[in-house]
């Protein structure tokens, strides 16, 4: 695999601004856009894509060498994504129906 591990990092930090902007946002309201808090909020969603896109092509591309591997590919990023994902949603409801 070819990892770009320098992209880590602003991945991450991305990442922990998009959080931030969304939990101020939950507890506080909506940042302005002229905040740098409101500013990482609007464009960090989209360096974040940016730079997942540029890291994931670089490291899968030579797993995309024809349909046979294109299907392992996505079987294994489903089940590599989706436990968490049901996790969460499973967590998610269950605090609801606790709480409401």
């Amino acid at each position: 695999m070819n990892r770009l591990e320098s992209l880590d990092w602003p991945r991450g930090l991305l990442a922990l601004s998009i959080a931030l902007y969304h939990l101020t946002l939950w507890k506080l309201g909506p940042a302005e856009a002229d905040t740098l808090l409101g500013r990482l909020g609007i464009y960090g969603v989209s360096m974040f894509f940016v730079l997942s896109g540029l890291a994931m092509a670089a490291t899968y591309h030579d797993f995309m060498r024809g349909p046979a591997s294109a299907m392992r590919f996505y079987v294994r990023r489903i089940f590599r994504i989706w436990p968490l994902l049901w996790l969460a949603v499973a967590t998610v409801t269950l605090w609801r129906l606790l709480c409401a």
